[in-house]
Order: structure tokens, then C-alpha cells, then sequence
């Protein structure tokens, strides 16, 4: 046991025991302290501890390094006067004095010392007694050995810990710290309560710290100092979306920024912070890890409690460490998003829209108005009679848009919309008289893939109404347009009453339009004119008259009645077109109980429209089809199912006419099968500009409908005109004929302008004629061109005329078809009319020429089955070559056959087979046979005619060639071309062309006559010194038959001669040039010129 007493000086003295009990630890172990401890008061104040020199308490002194009471640790001083009551310790020389300064009493002192285990004692300042607590490795109850963790008093801030008693060496420790407001948290350090030894530690995130426990006691301290919050701006934002456009992000550039966030307050209502994604408003996420704050940009709830974030808003965000920040989200008119300071204007944009267009009338009771089968977004119009857009505008606020601001509203408009908040009003126009208790029966439909405003529902109460939309966009934004007028009619209105002044819009021409007839079907006529009922005349100064704006939306006018009483003249409804009138009727359907009359001075242009009955031009009257005067263009889109009646005196105007009688319904009714001519001309009749007309697909009838019928009088062609007439076709039905293009009926064609006449084209019926009947044809052009044929069902190709028809014309065409193998093409497709897609006819592949004067008039060909000019062939060509053919021209038959391509050539065979099948078709040898032959892309590669009887077996034949212009025979070689013992002949040609093979009389005659165009203009000629002149050849030679020319001077020294027969006079005198011609066929001929030089 230590003593301590005290001297007479004030100073202890140390009383030196026998060292005894002495625990030595191995080396490299800390030693156990001493057990023997007692304390004594201090006469200065506090505890003094005294072993004697050389025992091992006096050694223990002399190491120790630290002294913590209840956690604090004390602090050494170098002067045992130091010691009292205060929190100061002394060790020298075997004492140890420890000052008193703790407030709660017994203490825990804790003495740790280098070499030694810690000594724990219990202090009681009372009477300054120190008794044993533990003693190095003793822990009392031989568990392991914890510690106690305690919290130094703070200012300005708390501290949290995750433990503080029982706490094991080694475990992880978490400090919390929380600052009071405007404070920040300096420094927090954690040192051993008998040591003093600092222990490392971590900051793991804003204001969490952690340290590992030591082998001792420690002392958490927190200091907090006051702090300048930090500024941040709006500059160190940036906003962007995740890459599906869903989400904003809002990156801060100052660190941490994001994990300092406390609070986010949009328009004044905090938002809850989300630990995942959010997926509306009212919710943010803080992204700590990415520095940036995630709001929803779209809401997926069809009914949000609380938008997504939209332009306008202002969010205010609070941050620890950071001043409070305040902006706006402002989103413009071209999408893009950006921040703000906030103005206290919220959003600087305004929504407008506005409807512009017409909803078409509607009749109580009609079906499918626009063919929308329900009101919901995506749906479909396929009966489109309203003809509104919506448009919107974003502009800034109390500014107008002007007109460069405003976009339809479709799914590519800037502008995006909430389908779900637009809406469509519909409501009575009681100004304008309608109840205010009417049910339209109708529904808005806007959908926003499409600007169109469009109306569904079954129409109910007659009377007028107005329709306007509301609309609201992405950002909360909305606004309402215009209101439009949407008339409900009873349906027994009368077109006499309809179609008054009052109701049609005037012109600054002073011309009225019906834009559009309303109601848009009228049964009843009513009448204004005096003496007749259903009748009306429409007013002289009516220009237009709309059914619809939309092509195939069509206006009806009158009613169903069956064709019967049609053909047999007993037609109910009459519509005049007076003097003075210049009518257009656009998107209309005419019924069959209604008759139009053409008056004198009138005139009337169908576009787009469709007559199912009959039109009647008066004398005087003007009738036009499918053509725009105003751009001088042909359209396409309307048709005459009934028939155009030209009286004596009616003039037909720049009309392009096809019909569709026989598969386009009469009305709701299917009774008709028509093959009448769609125009019939009976009397004088005049044709202005460009006229084509085409007869309907063979019906029930079993032939096409006839395009044009001339009767009992003159079809003029003024000059420059053009007539081109198309029989309908035989394709609908297998069998059935082609129609007749032309119909004569002791009439005449005449005039300075241009006919055509085509048959109706066949599958494998007889191809249609293209002129039949009696009477003349003298216009200055006429192109008359029969059908094609197919051998399959023994079909008769159509004649290009037909019974006693005289044709005088200048310059003519007059072909009839051919005979095909069935599955090869139609040669003749191309000069085909495809009506309703190509506006005109083909008119460049009507080609036509002179004739001479001797076969001009040819008189009458009756049915003798030649072709109007005494079997003038396709383009007037001719196996003779001086082109004419005269009665003895046998039939030309065309074939058409697929070539075989080779290096040498296009090789073809004309076979036993194909002779044998067209002579059996036609009944007789006295046959042209024509053979087409084609490349392996479908083009023309050449073509070759031979005389059947020519076809016989060991036969040497002649290759000719036509002349593209003349028609006259060419030379090619002089090799015969030999018909095979299978009665076939072969040949190959590497260029294009027309040719004919002939037999060696034909060929020998065709030759001679070539020989004779070898010759010169003049035999003698003058020229002057060191002039040049060229040898004369005759403008008849063709050098195409030509193989070389040699050419040769007799006197070099007076003259000079090349190759090219350029003649050079050198010197005065006189001499000849000889030119030795060799022709293709080998034949030569030789020609002289005397020469003059001067």
C-alpha cells in the first residue's frame, strides 16, 4: 500500500516499502498496473497518489501518459502547484496529483500509462479515497470487454450517436450532427477518455461522421461555427429530359448541391421528396448521386390531384448551406423550356384557336355525316362532308397572332394538346330563330393527329347551330375559338326555293356561286317557270354550283327512276340552263329524274360530277366536260351514265366525256344496260377545240357502248380541232365485243381539224370498229384504227370502217386490227385512253399522212372487209416502194413474238404453225402476215412482213427495208433468205426497223427502181478556179441503199476528187469524174460528170 504524507514543508516524502508482488509481463505485453492503490487529499486540492522509489508503482508514475474523469481527459502540467480544484494532473518522481474539478461525485478516472493496461478507478472527492474499479485484462465477469462513448456539451448544434454504452473495440461508431439554423458544422473530433489519444474520422455524407472504437473510452466533441448561406442562381441549372422525353432533370453545377436539398415548393405547395422515380406532380425526386433534382414532365394519371410541372410555374428550393432559390419554368411556342427569374406574371404565353372552313348542311335523319363511327381520338372519316380546320396560335400574352402564327393543330403541330381536355360545343343559333331546347343530335369529333373538325351523329331537329372548340395543351394553357354555323334541314325542301339570290354567294364579278347547295340532296323541284311543274330554270348569272369541296363527295339532285322510263322519254324533273349562263356543276350527282336543258346561249361544264340521265343541248347551247377553262386543262373525275343530245345547231366544247352506264348504279338502282351511243349528234352539230369520247365496258348487251352517233346531218370540226372517239371495251365479260367508236347515219364529218376513231379493245371477243354506217368523212385528218383480235377463240380483229362510209381526208390512218397470238400483248395498247387517271388521250400516237391525190377520194368501201383507203395498211405502208397499194394489197395480219437475243442479233422464226392458224382464220392465202418481234424488256425490237403464198419450201426471198418517213423499200444485203423443208424461214437482225421479205420478182422490181435513183442532177457543170462544188446526186437516191461510191477524176492536174465526191477545181481546163456506185444488193452502176474549170 502507498503512502502519502505530508512534511512540515508542504512537501510529500515517500515512505519506501519492500518491492513485493511485482507482476512482470513477458516482453512485448503491457503489464498489469498496481492493485495497490490509496489516495489522500492534496493541501492545494484534489487527489494525491505517492509510491516509494524502486517499487513498481514509482515505475508505473513515471510512464503514465494520460488521465480522463467521467470521459474528460486532464490535462498534464509540469508544476504540482498547479493542482486543485480543476481538471489538471501531475506524475514526477513517484507522485501523482489529480485535480477535482468534476462535477458529478464518485468520479470514473481512467489512468492509462506507457507499457501498462489502463487503471480504472472510482475517485471520491468527499474524502478524496481512490478504490480500484478495474485493473488491466480484469473485466470482472470474464466477458469481453466494452466501452462507453459519451458527448461533450455543444453550442449552436446537437449530437447524435449510434451507440453509447457497451460498446466493443473494433465496431463503427456513426456521429450525427445536426447545426442550428444559419450554422454549419466546424469540426467533430473523438479522442480517448484516459489517453487523449484523437481517433481518426470519416465524413460519410453531409453532417454523418463515423470512427472505429478504440480500446478505451472516448469523448465525441461538435463545434459549430455561423455561416453566409451560399448563393446559387438559375445559371447553375441545366434542364434537360431523360431520353424519352418523360422526366425533367434539373443538374446543379455547385457540388452537392442536390444532396443539400430540403424542401422543393412549387406554387406555393411543397412537394414530397420520392426515393424512386416519380411519375407526376406533387413529387420530386433528389438524385444525390447524380447532383440533380427529377420532375415528372408529363402526368400518367388521367386525373392528376396535382399537375406535372407545366410553363409558368415557379419552384422554390431550399438547401442547407444555401440561400433560398426562386425561378419560373417557361415553356415557348417551339417546345423549348427554360428558366427564369420569377416575374410574378406566371406563364408570358397565351393559347388562341380558331376553326376555319364550312360544315356542309345537313338533312334531318342522314346517316353517316362524316362516316366517323365513334367520337373517340384515332378515328377515321371515309363520308367527309364538314370541311373545317382547327388552328392554333401560342403567342405572348395581350399580343394578337398574326397570321404567320398560326399552325393547324395535327400531330405536327409545335403546339401540344391534352386530347383529353379539348372539347367540341354544339349549341342552338337562337338569334337566328332555332329553339333554344333543339337537339342536334350530333357530336364535335377532334381528334389530335388531325386538325379536321368533323361531326358524328344522326342530325334530329331541323334549325340552325353554332359550333365552336376548346382546346387545352400540355402546359395547362386553354382557350376557345370562333363559332361556325351548322345548318339541320327537313329534307322536302324544293330546289326552286333553294336555289334563289338570297342563298348563293355573290362575286366581285357580280356572278353568284351555290357554294354549297343546301340541302345537300333536294328530291323536290318545285318550279319557276310559268306554265310547268318540277321545273327550274337556275338564275342566268349562277357561275358556279358546288354539291361539295370534296372530290366523291357529291350533292344529289332529283331521285331514282328506272331506266326504262328513261329510254322511253318520260322524265319528270327538268333543269334549264338559260341564255347568258355559263354554269359549272362541281361534286354533283344528277338522278335520273332529271333532264337538263342546254338552252340557247347557254352552257354548261360538268367537273367532277355525274349524270345519270339525260342532257339536252338546244340550239345554240354550248356543252363541256371535264375541263377547267380558267387554266385551259382537262381534269378527270366526271361521267355520263345517261346520254349528251346535240340538236341542230348545239356546240360541243373542249369535253372529255367517258361514260359509266353500264357498272356505275343508277342511284340505289342497277337496271341498266346501255350500249347507245353516249353522244348522239342529230343535225348540224359543231366541235370546238378538244373533244374525246368514250363508250362504257360491255354490259348484259354483250358489246361496248358507242362512243359517238352522228345522224341525219354535219359534225363540223372547226379548225384546229380535235374529235377523239373510243368504242367502250370488251373486258368485263370474256366474249363480249368491242363497241363501235364512230356511227354514221347519213351524216358527214367534215372540217379543218383532226378525227380519230378507235375500236373498243377485247379480251376475246371481236375487237371493236372504229367508223360504221353510211356517210363522209373529209376532215383534214382522220385516224381510224380497228380493234385488236386473239386467235384463241377464233376472234375477228375490228375493221378500221365498216359499211358505206367515203373518206376524202388529206392526211389519214386507216388500219384495221390485227390477229394476236392469244397471251401476247396488245401492239395497239398504246394509242388506249385510260380515262379517269390520264386527263387526254394519247393524241401524240395519232399520227397521219398525205395520200395521193388519186386514192384521196376512194369512194365507197362497203363491206368488202378492206380498210377505208383500199387497203391502205398501218401508217399508209405499202409492200411497193412508191407506197401505193391499191385493191390488190392483200390483208395485213400482225403477229407478235418474243426474239431471241444474241451477239450476232435478235433471232426470230416465222413457223409453218403461225401461217397455217392465221389463213385458216382469215379463209384464204391471200394474207400479209406481219411478225412483231420483241426483246426480253418488251420493247419493239423489230418488225417483218411476208406474203403467206411467198412461205413455201425451198423459196429464196429478198430483206427489204421500209422507210420510217416514205414508206418506200430499202436495200439490206444480197443474201437470199431461204424457206426451211418444215416450211419456216429464220432470220436475225441487229438493228431496228420495219422490213419485209419478198419474193425474188417483188424484190427483182423493187431493185430496178432503186437503181433508177442512182443518178446525177447534171451531166455537165462549170466551176471556177480553186472553187469546190459537190457531185449532184439526185434528192431520190437514198443512201441507205447504198453499200460504197468511188469516185475518180480523169485529169489530176485540172481537177481534184475525195472520197465524199468533193470536187476541187485546180487549173483552167476540162475533165470528168467518174462515180462507180455499188448498192447493197451488189449491183453497180457507174455515173459521169463532165467538169468545167473556168
Amino acid at each position: 500500500m502507498l503512502q502519502m504524507d505530508r512534511s512540515k514543508t508542504g512537501k510529500f516524502r515517500h515512505r519506501r516499502p519492500d518491492r513485493q508482488g511485482e507482476k512482470n509481463g513477458q516482453a512485448g505485453e503491457e503489464k498489469e498496473p498496481p492493485t495497490d492503490v490509496s489516495a489522500s487529499s492534496y493541501f492545494l486540492g484534489g487527489f494525491s497518489i505517492n509510491y516509494y522509489y524502486g517499487t513498481e508503482g514509482y515505475e508505473w508514475i513515471s510512464k503514465i501518459s494520460g488521465v480522463s474523469i467521467n470521459n474528460h481527459a486532464w490535462e498534464k502540467t509540469g508544476s504540482s502547484f498547479n493542482i486543485g480544484n480543476n481538471n489538471y494532473y501531475y506524475a514526477n518522481d513517484g507522485y501523482l496529483h489529480i485535480g477535482e474539478g468534476f462535477e458529478t461525485n464518485p468520479a470514473t478516472c481512467v489512468i492509462t500509462a506507457d507499457g501498462y493496461k489502463p487503471l480504472t478507478l472510482s475517485l471520491d472527492k468527499t474524502n478524496h479515497s481512490a478504490t480500484v474499479v478495474a485493473n488491466g485484462s480484469e473485466s470482472g465477469d470474464g466477458e469481453e470487454q466494452t466501452y462507453e462513448v459519451s458527448v461533450d456539451e455543444t453550442v449552436n448544434g446537437s449530437i447524435a450517436l449510434s451507440a453509447t454504452s457497451g460498446v466493443k473495440a473494433g465496431s463503427k461508431v456513426t456521429v450525427t450532427a445536426t447545426p442550428d439554423s444559419h450554422y454549419t458544422v466546424d469540426e467533430i473530433s473523438v479522442r480517448g477518455t484516459v489517453s487523449g489519444t484523437k481517433v481518426e474520422v470519416n465524413n460519410t455524407s453531409a453532417n454523418t461522421y463515423t470512427f472505429t472504437m478504440p480500446k478505451e473510452d472516448v469523448t465525441v466533441t461538435g463545434t459549430f461555427k455561423e455561416y453566409t448561406p451560399e448563393n446559387v442562381t438559375i445559371d447553375g441549372i441545366k434542364l434537360e429530359t431523360d431520353i424519352f422525353g418523360n422526366t425533367w432533370y434539373m443538374k446543379f453545377t455547385n457540388a452537392g448541391y442536390a444532396a443539400a436539398v430540403t424542401d422543393v415548393i412549387v406554387n406555393d405547395v411543397s412537394w414530397e421528396a420520392k426515393a424512386y422515380s416519380v411519375s407526376g406532380g406533387g413529387a420530386y425526386r433528389k438524385n444525390a448521386e447524380e447532383n440533380r433534382l427529377e420532375f415528372a414532365k408529363m402526368d400518367f394519371s388521367s386525373n392528376p390531384t396535382i399537375p406535372a410541372l407545366k410553363s409558368g410555374d415557379v419552384i422554390t428550393i431550399k438547401a442547407d448551406g444555401y440561400t433560398d432559390l426562386t425561378f419560373k419554368l417557361v415553356i415557348d411556342n417551339d417546345g423549348k423550356a427554360t428558366l427564369v427569374e420569377d416575374d410574378g406574371k406566371g406563364d408570358p404565353y397565351e393559347l388562341h384557336v380558331k376553326i376555319d372552313g364550312s360544315f356542309e348542311a345537313a338533312v334531318v335523319g342522314q346517316k353517316d355525316y362524316d362516316g366517323v363511327s365513334s367520337a373517340s381520338v384515332g378515328g377515321s372519316s371515309s363520308n367527309k362532308n364538314s370541311a373545317v380546320k382547327v388552328y392554333g396560335a401560342l403567342v405572348e400574352k395581350d399580343t394578337e397572332p398574326a397570321d404567320s402564327d398560326w399552325e393547324e393543330l395535327d400531330n405536327m403541330s409545335k403546339i401540344n394538346l391534352d386530347g383529353s381536355k379539348c372539347s367540341v360545343s354544339i349549341v342552338p343559333d337562337t338569334e337566328n330563330g332555332t329553339p333554344k331546347d333543339s337537339d342536334s343530335g350530333m357530336e364535335g369529333v377532334y381528334m389530335t393527329i388531325s386538325s379536321d373538325l368533323t361531326l358524328n351523329g344522326t342530325p334530329k331537329d331541323a334549325g340552325q347551330y353554332l359550333i365552336s372548340i376548346t382546346i387545352a395543351d400540355d402546359q395547362g394553357r386553354t382557350a376557345t375559338s370562333n363559332a361556325l354555323p351548322f345548318r339541320i334541314y327537313t329534307g322536302k325542301e324544293t330546289l326552286a326555293d333553294q336555289i334563289s339570290v338570297k342563298n348563293l354567294k355573290q362575286y366581285e364579278s357580280g356572278l353568284y356561286a351555290w357554294d354549297i347547295m343546301e340541302p345537300w340532296v333536294i328530291e323536290n323541284f318545285g318550279s319557276n317557270v310559268e306554265g310547268q311543274e318540277e321545273s327550274v330554270r337556275v338564275p342566268k348569272d349562277l357561275e358556279a354550283w358546288f354539291g361539295s369541296h370534296e372530290s366523291g363527295t357529291y350533292g344529289y339532285l332529283g331521285y331514282d327512276i328506272p331506266w326504262k322510263q328513261v329510254v322511253a322519254n318520260h322524265i319528270p324533273q327538268t333543269l334549264y340552263i338559260p341564255d347568258g349562263c355559263n354554269l359549272t356543276l362541281t361534286n354533283m350527282e344528277v338522278l335520273s329524274s332529271v333532264r337538263i336543258v342546254i338552252e340557247k346561249g347557254g352552257k354548261l361544264t360538268l367537273s367532277d360530277s355525274v349524270v345519270q340521265g339525260i342532257i339536252e343541248v338546244k340550239e345554240g347551247g354550248t356543252f363541256s366536260m371535264n375541263y377547267d377553262a380558267y387554266s385551259g386543262t382537262f381534269t378527270t373525275g366526271a361521267s355520263v351514265c345517261g346520254q349528251i343530245r346535240m340538236e341542230d345547231g348545239a356546240i360541243l366544247e373542249n369535253a372529255a366525256i367517258y361514260s359509266h352506264t353500264n357498272y356505275l348504279a343508277n342511284g340505289n338502282t342497277a337496271d341498266r344496260s346501255n350500249a347507245e351511243a353516249v353522244v348522239l349528234a342529230n343535225g348540224n352539230v359543231t366541235v370546238k377545240g378538244q373533244v374525246f369520247v368514250e363508250g362504257d365496258s360491255a354490259g348484259s348487251e354483250g358489246i361496248g357502248q358507242t362512243a359517238l352517233r352522228v345522224q341525219n346531218g354535219t359534225l363540223t370540226l372547226e379548225e384546229g380541232a380535235t374529235l377523239v372517239t373510243y368504242g367502250g371495251d370488251g373486258t368485263v365479260n370474256l366474249y363480249s365485243e368491242g363497241g363501235h367508236a364512230l356511227e354514221l347515219e347519213n351524216a358527214t364529218i367534215t372540217g379543218k381539224g383532226k378525227l380519230v376513231a378507235i375500236g373498243g379493245y377485247v379480251l376475246w371477243g371481236d375487237g371493236g370498229t372504229a367508223v360504221t354506217g353510211n356517210g363522209n368523212i373529209s376532215t383534214e385528218e382522220v385516224f381510224l384504227q380497228g380493234a385488236t383480235a386473239y386467235t384463241s377463240n377464233k376472234a375477228v380483229p375490228g375493221k378500221a370502217v365498216n359499211g358505206e362510209i367515203k373518206i376524202t381526208s388529206y392526211k389519214q390512218h386507216i388500219a384495221d386490227g390485227t390477229l394476236l397470238v392469244t397471251g401476247v400483248d396488245d401492239s395497239l395498247a398504246n394509242l388506249y385512253w385510260k380515262t379517269g387517271i390520264h386527263p387526254v388521250p394519247p393524241l401524240d400516237q395519232f399520227t397521219t399522212f398525205p395520200v395521193d391525190d388519186g386514192s384521196k377520194d376512194n369512194g365507197s368501201t362497203g363491206d368488202n372487209g378492206n380498210s377505208g383507203n383500199n387497203g391502205t395498211s398501218k401508217d399508209n405502208e405499202s409492200s411497193e416502194s412508191n407506197g401505193t397499194s391499191g385493191s390488190d394489197q392483200s390483208k395485213i395480219t400482225s403477229v407478235e413474238v418474243k426474239g431471241i437475243e444474241k451477239k450476232s442479233g435478235i433471232s426470230t422464226s416465222i413457223s409453218a404453225e403461225t401461217i397455217k392458224n392465221i389463213t385458216d382464220n382469215a379463209g384464204t392465202t391471200d394474207v400479209t402476215i406481219k411478225q412483231e418481234v420483241k426483246k426480253e424488256d418488251g420493247s419493239t425490237a423489230y418488225t417483218v412482213e411476208v406474203k403467206a403464198t411467198d412461205i413455201k419450201a425451198g423459196n429464196d426471198l429478198k430483206l427489204m427495208k421500209k422507210d420510217a418517213k416514205t414508206g418506200k423499200l430499202i436495200l439490206v444485203d444480197k443474201k437470199n433468205y431461204t424457206v426451211s423443208k418444215d416450211g419456216s424461214i429464220n432470220l436475225t437482225m441487229k438493228n431496228g426497223g420495219d422490213y419485209v421479205l419478198l419474193n425474188s420478182t417483188d424484190a427483182k422490181a423493187a431493185a430496178n427502181e432503186i437503181k433508177k435513183t442512182v443518178k446525177a442532177t447534171k451531166s455537165s457543170t462549170n466551176v471556177k478556179q480553186k472553187k469546190t462544188t459537190e457531185f449532184p446526186w439526185s434528192n431520190k437516191l437514198n443512201m441507205e441503199n447504198v453499200e460504197k461510191i468511188t469516185y475518180t477524176t480523169s485529169k489530176k492536174s485540172v481537177l481534184a476528187v475525195n472520197k465524199n465526191g468533193k470536187i476541187t477545181a485546180k487549173k483552167k481546163g476540162t475533165a470528168k469524174v467518174k462515180a462507180v456506185v455499188t448498192l447493197k444488193d451488189g449491183t453497180v452502176k457507174t455515173v459521169t460528170m463532165k467538169v468545167k474549170v473556168k
